[in-house]
């Protein structure tokens, strides 16, 4: 073995290793079969070799490759060598803490020191053994000494903190059942009509078409059945608003729920299809319930074909009068009461059952509140601009409610948490609010387990160079809405207007009447094909167009806060935070929006309300006549119906030129979901602006955004820009305020989108 002062000299430039004559080096008598190490079978070696005996390493390096010196290991040049390449990894602050000691690796170190003193006393004498972590693990498990989130289910002091049992007006137990009411009339009303038909011979005497027996038969019973559906439409959009929060509340304490955040979306996108996500978020009575509202759309169509005319013979007389389509009103009569059912388990559901709310999540203010304690915004890292990894995402339990942390137990808040989750920690760095990042990486990137820090992904790395992109900002509008679609909207509802007027008024085809094709004459059971056909038909194609406007309705009303605060200048709170369009009723949100200056929103509201007449209209307007002049039986309509059904056709048809959104509609992805609402909040500053911070009442809420802030002299205003993170001072796409005092105008993106 070598000498402590060879070794020594071994450490000198090379150029004077020339005239150091080498040290004799006597064979080994033994290598103890502890100091093996064998790199096919790659395990990390248990002991040290022992004192004064070289190891295998060393006797491989002696016999395979001849050394610059001869006779000298020069493995220890080749370790000091290794440590200062990874030196720089210690200057840039991104190894573990301690990464010159042994701590720094997972195993011992393979190559000994040699007596050297290049590692310290206690690299040499400590050894320990550390268990690599997992690589899918989303961030690393709390230590029992780590703050972290505890839930508190039920505070004692109700005053303080209300129970978390709000739902929307119209789900609670007296709308629902004002509404089961009207479901039971309809129902009684059936079982009359179809029990009167059977034993009277009809209802009521036929007396000529435009009469208003005719308008009490024809377009009566669709209107009345378009006023429930409007109705059921508004309690299905209160549920999917409520749906995300409720699944997070402690009664649904599943991993179910994080699927629901992502996943759920808050408003209606499509009626044409039944909508049976609910059985995936595990809500099988919602999905049930929204199942019987989309069977109970064909309510309509039906109703427009309930009543026909029948001839019928009294003592010789013949006389024309009304009668039930009774496979129709049986039909109908099941449907009636499949929605009743569907009402009195959604009563169930919502009663006494918590739901995580306080009011009523209308507004992006109200989301804001849930995460000014929240710690599952790391969960959401680079999400405001979409990737392949968003669909990779880990399954996690969320959870709405009041809690507490193992450090403040006494100190009850309300906020969107994980259990046993680090709590975000704050510090006041340079007069400026900083996360401190105590042991949790961020979620959303994957981490290098020997430098503990996150990996940076192509994603992350575009999110740098691209967050200033028009092309990026502007990227994303539903599809519907996109120029392509827009404009084959409007030029196939404008050729269809026109066939349709031109059809109907050139050589008076509709008013002289028509061939029906099919047999006129009515059953013993009210059923005739061809009324059958000329009134379930229509009515079913103007339901189709109905029910097409809405998503367009829905998706203008939730788009117009963004397109708000798209303004170079900003906008106030009460334009943007706690704008609620999408929760307004019907009627409410055109006056609404037409008063605040959202005409655009205005009107398609309006059409979409308008768009409900054209089942009613379309659906009792032909009914097959006799015509004494040519001696056959066709179909006629009536006039002043059907000139009304070809006005709201046409303001139906030319409302599509309208709904191109324009560019300040389009965002970087989607907002129908929570999830995706949150990705532009989850590192804004405004996540501790004091008007979030745990207001009482929506009152209060409201209260703070529209009043002053301390210390300033106007009201903020907020955009949607590039502003820098909350928590890693990285620049981040969302909302915030346009200017903070003491800084400068948030970064907009205003340049021109490539098409």
């Amino acid at each position: 073995m070598q000498s402590a002062a060879a070794s020594r000299d071994a450490l000198q430039p090379e150029v004077s290793l020339a005239s150091i004559k080498p040290a004799k080096l006597s064979p080994p008598d033994r290598i103890d079969s502890r100091t093996t190490v064998r790199f096919s079978d790659i395990q990390p070696v248990e002991e040290k070799p022992l004192a004064g005996e070289p190891s295998r390493t060393q006797q491989a390096a002696d016999s395979e490759i001849s050394p610059t010196t001869p006779g000298l290991d020069d493995t220890p040049y080749i370790q000091f060598a290794i440590e200062q390449l990874t030196r720089d990894e210690e200057t840039l602050g991104r190894r573990r803490q301690g990464a010159a000691s042994d701590e720094s690796y997972s195993v011992d170190r393979i190559i000994p020191d040699e007596g050297l003193g290049y590692y310290g006393y206690s690299q040499r004498s400590t050894r320990h053994e550390r268990e690599a972590p997992d690589p899918t693990t989303r961030h690393s498990e709390p230590a029992p000494a780590d703050d972290v989130f505890l839930p508190v289910p039920h505070p004692n002091d109700t005053h303080r903190f209300p129970r978390l049992e709000f739902v929307p007006r119209v789900l609670r137990l007296l709308p629902l059942a004002a509404f089961s009411l009207c479901c039971l009339l309809m129902i009684a009303a059936l079982i009359f009509c179809n029990r009167w038909t059977k034993q009277h011979n009809g209802l009521w005497q036929y007396d000529g078409v435009g009469t208003g027996r005719y308008f009490l038969f024809q377009f009566l019973p669709p209107f009345f059945a378009i006023i429930i559906i409007l109705w059921l439409l508004i309690i299905q959009c209160a549920i999917q608003r409520i749906l995300p929060f409720s699944a997070s509340s402690s009664d649904y304490d599943t991993e179910q729920n994080s699927k629901t955040l992502h996943d759920a979306a808050l408003f209606p996108t499509n009626f044409l299809i039944p909508n049976v996500a609910c059985f995936r978020y595990g809500e099988p009575v919602l999905g049930f319930c929204f199942f019987s509202f989309w069977v109970s759309l064909f309510t309509v169509p039906l109703q427009s074909a309930l009543f026909q005319t029948r001839y019928y013979t009294n003592g010789g007389e013949g006389v024309w009068r009304w009668t039930v389509v009774r496979p129709v009103g049986w039909t109908l009569l099941a449907l009636y009461i499949l929605l009743v059912i569907a009402v009195l388990v959604l009563m169930l559901r919502f009663r006494h059952r918590q739901t995580g709310l306080k009011w009523d999540p209308v507004s992006l203010a109200d989301i804001l509140v849930l995460l000014y304690r929240s710690n599952i915004l790391p969960d959401f890292d680079g999400s405001e601009i979409p990737s392949a990894r968003d669909s990779q995402r880990v399954s996690k339990t969320y959870r709405l409610g009041y809690w507490r942390t193992s450090e403040t137990p006494n100190e009850i808040f309300y906020a969107f948490g994980e259990d046993h989750a680090l709590v975000r920690q704050y510090s006041l760095e340079g007069g400026k609010v900083k996360a401190k990042t105590a042991g949790r990486a961020f979620a959303g990137q994957g981490m290098d387990l020997e430098g503990q820090r996150p990996v940076k992904t192509a994603t992350l790395e575009s999110l740098q160079t691209n967050i200033h992109s028009p092309n990026l900002r502007f990227r994303w509008v539903p599809w519907f809405l996109k120029d392509t679609f827009v404009v084959a909207w409007i030029v196939i509802t404008i050729v269809l207007m026109l066939a349709f007027v031109i059809v109907s008024f050139v050589n008076r085809n509709v008013e002289r009447g028509f061939l029906p094709l099919l047999p006129a004459p009515t059953t013993s059971q009210g059923f005739s094909p061809a009324n059958f056909l000329y009134s379930f038909v229509p009515s079913l194609i103007g339901m189709i167009l109905f029910l097409l406007w809405q998503p367009i309705d829905f998706y203008f009303r939730a788009l117009q806060p963004f397109a708000n605060l798209s303004s170079p200048r900003g906008t106030t709170a009460k334009q943007s935070l706690l704008l609620d369009h999408n929760a307004s009723l019907p009627i409410e949100i055109s006056i609404k929006a037409a008063l605040a200056g959202h005409y655009k929103v205005a009107w398609i509201s309006f059409i979409s309300l308008l768009s409900a007449a054209l089942p009613v209209l379309a659906g009792g307007v032909f009914t097959a006549q006799f015509f004494p002049s040519s001696q056959d039986v066709r179909m006629a309509a009536s006039m002043p119906a059907y000139e009304a059904l070809v006005v709201f056709i046409v303001i139906y048809a030319l409302s599509f030129l309208i709904i191109w959104p324009g560019r300040k509609r389009h965002l970087p992805h989607d907002i129908r979901t929570l999830g995706q609402l949150i990705s532009f909040f989850y590192q804004s500053p405004l996540l501790r602006d004091a008007a979030f911070k745990e207001p009482r009442s929506k009152i209060d809420l409201v209260t703070n955004l529209l009043g002053v802030p301390v210390g300033e002299k106007a009201q903020p205003r907020y955009a949607f820009g590039v502003f820098f993170g909350l928590d890693d001072g990285r620049e981040h796409l969302g909302i915030d305020r346009l200017q903070r005092p003491g800084s400068g105008e948030m970064l907009m993106t205003t340049g021109t989108m490539k098409r």
